[in-house]
């Protein structure tokens, strides 16, 4: 079945959990026989839509992929130049990334030219979210927009699955799990880890990781820190830029007298520091108050890390079913509880992380998209 394969979606020099995705998908291909090439952005959101401090990453790119530079997600006459050049590579599949209705109408326009030139060219839509975290009027429209221009959509959770069902029933749509992201490298040893990043070794440490927005709960993490009963000596790492006021953030930390116990590192990191902040930390905490999923797990379980989630979405998913970790409500007295039952209580987790890794590999992800693909009349 191998042939040509275009991504169509975030990649580097841009950064991001999607792009990392859109990398990984890309290089599983190629390592089972297909040609590939990701068509990237040129200007991704414009800058006054974007609220981070920078759009790129400082990383090196990832060898031996090819990356084109072309979309402009702003800019109609580009999404017809682009499709134009996508269809004289001729490819049997293209695989788009969606994330948030605002891409809509650049991928869907590409799609539709090239569905329009070449019939018989399959087209997949990963969709990592599908209900934005932030709605505005017309994000329906435009989630139809390019569901319409898809022969198969495919969830990375139950959530989304779901909720393509209850707005999209006509169209088809498949659930795949969210592969392990194992891009980071190894594993390091946690006193190295912890010797590196400068903490203490008579101190647990809880790891909040990636962006900061208001739907992920750090303000109730702050809070369930100051209900907190364990008599462990604990800190919280926040390693992420703030996409929101900190101002808010820091107001709550004084209020509860949290400033020797919370340490924020307000950047993104570099793919560098990520094995060395997961590794250091005893548990990674996700104390959101909305979500689909998060590949911020994929990189716990890789790391072999446990976890504390809550209950929204499909964050509980994997964390139920492999016993990765604990699992509150979204309120500061659930949360709180929880990590005084990580520390107090020493809970059993996970037992197999290899057997677990396999499982949710990127290869066994390739092979059930490719069955699921091979399964749809399209």
């Amino acid at each position: 079945m191998p042939g040509k394969v275009i991504f169509i979606g975030p990649a580097y020099p841009y950064r991001g959990g999607i792009a990392a995705f859109n990398e990984n998908l890309a290089t599983i291909f190629q390592t089972n026989g297909w040609v590939c090439k990701i068509y990237t952005f040129t200007q991704q959101y414009p800058n006054i839509l974007f609220p981070g401090k920078n759009q790129l990453s400082t990383d090196d790119p990832k060898p031996n992929l090819t990356i084109h530079r072309g979309i402009y997600s702003m800019n109609p006459l580009n999404w017809l130049r682009m499709s134009k050049e996508i269809v004289k590579e001729k490819p049997e599949l293209v695989i788009t990334q969606y994330w948030m209705p605002f891409m809509a109408p650049a991928f869907g326009t590409i799609l539709r030219g090239i569905k329009k030139e070449l019939p018989h060219c399959r087209i997949a839509t990963v969709v990592h979210n599908f209900k934005p975290h932030e709605s505005r009027i017309g994000d329906q429209q435009l989630n139809k927009f390019i569901a319409n221009r898809t022969d198969l959509l495919v969830a990375l959770s139950d959530s989304v699955q779901n909720e393509i069902i209850e707005k999209l029933p006509t169209r088809k749509v498949t659930k795949i799990f969210h592969p392990v992201y194992d891009h980071y490298g190894e594993p390091l040893e946690q006193a190295r880890a912890k010797t590196q990043l400068g903490w203490s070794d008579d101190t647990k440490y809880l790891l909040f990781f990636g962006l900061v927005r208001a739907y992920k709960g750090i303000d109730l993490l702050i809070e369930a820190m100051s209900l907190t009963q364990t008599t462990q000596k604990y800190k919280v790492y926040i390693a992420g830029e703030f996409y929101e006021d900190r101002k808010k953030y820091d107001a709550l930390i004084e209020k509860y007298q949290l400033t020797d116990q919370i340490i924020i590192r307000d950047e993104y990191l570099p793919n560098e520091e990520v094995p060395k902040v997961f590794c250091a930390a005893d548990a990674i905490i996700l104390p959101y108050k909305t979500a689909t999923q998060s590949g911020v797990v994929p990189i716990a379980l890789h790391f072999e890390r446990p976890v504390i989630v809550t209950r929204v979405g499909s964050l509980a998913e994997k964390i139920e079913k492999y016993n990765l970790g604990l699992i509150a409500e979204s309120t500061p007295q659930s949360i709180a509880q929880q990590i005084d039952c990580f520390f107090d209580e020493s809970q059993a987790l996970a037992a197999d992380y290899s057997a677990i890794k396999k499982e949710l590999s990127w290869q066994t992800f390739y092979d059930l998209f490719i069955s699921e693909l091979s399964g749809h009349e399209l």
